[in-house]
């Protein structure tokens, strides 16, 4: 379907309309980012091995449309909102997840307890790691910047888990941690990412490299003292992970970092 700023405002608002009845207003959203749906557009055969199966590829600015007009009636409703995110997560398509991640950080700090329930039962459940990004980026960060201790010492638990989607969750985590100002723990969060350090899964390792590079402007000196610490380690996934963040440390750490690789 053609975008049509109104019409994608109008139905969005729709969907806004029925938050009082959580299941219907899911049905509503779901219909909408379905019809919006890009089903023309294909990938390389390479990228198609690692692609979401369940991905619609909904333009963002429908994704943004129905976040914006669900945010302020959805921050007055926490109780509907939850509701919402639920039907969503549900409905299994990597945006429905993603809006419905987004969903749950926006009530997520008024109902720390019920989110984090709501969290806990679907990680077993993800699929991809655009939605394990999602659930980090948006629906976890307002836990994780209220109780930073607590829950980095969940994300050192989930780092370990056999399931490489709630692993990546994990590590996600870090990242999305990294972009709170007040929080000021590298070293906690570094304690996290050492669990992954020899990662071969490439859709985890990915996230790991993230993570890092998120923290070198928290505390440059943190994270090339870690770096260092795993140079010696003759594995090629640590290494791989040591040389896609080595373009930025400043120039100094770069040789020294090499330098310890090599010896």
């Amino acid at each position: 379907m053609p975008l049509d700023p109104t019409l994608l405002r109008a139905r969005a608002a729709e969907a806004a309309a029925k938050l009082v009845n959580p299941e219907e207003c899911a049905a509503t959203v779901h219909r909408l980012l379905h019809d919006y749906a890009d089903r023309t557009r294909r990938v390389s055969p390479k990228l198609a091995e690692t692609a979401p199966p369940n991905e619609l590829k909904t333009p963002a600015p429908v994704l943004r449309s129905v976040i914006g007009a669900l945010r302020k009636p959805g921050q007055a409703a926490p109780a509907y909102t939850l509701g919402v995110a639920k039907f969503l997560w549900a409905y299994g398509s990597v945006e429905e997840r993603q809006v419905a991640a987004e969903l749950l950080g926006l009530v997520a700090a008024k109902a720390p307890d019920e989110a984090l329930a709501l969290i806990d039962s679907w990680l077993p459940e993800l699929e991809s790691g655009g939605s394990a990004d999602a659930l980090a980026r948006h629906a976890f960060r307002p836990l994780l910047s209220a109780d930073p201790f607590t829950h980095l010492a969940n994300a050192r638990r989930w780092v370990q888990q056999p399931n490489r989607w709630i692993r990546r969750f994990g590590i996600a985590t870090v990242s999305a941690l990294a972009q709170d100002r007040r929080w000021d723990d590298v070293p906690g969060a570094l304690e996290v990412l050492r669990h992954v350090m020899g990662e071969a899964d490439p859709l985890v390792r990915q996230s790991v490299i993230a993570a890092l590079i998120d923290l070198v402007p928290r505390s440059p000196a943190d994270v090339i003292t870690f770096l260092n610490e795993h140079a010696a380690r003759r594995n090629h996934n640590t290494h791989f992970i040591l040389r896609a963040v080595l373009k930025h440390l400043p120039a100094e750490a770069q040789t020294e970092l090499v330098r310890l690789m090599r010896a």
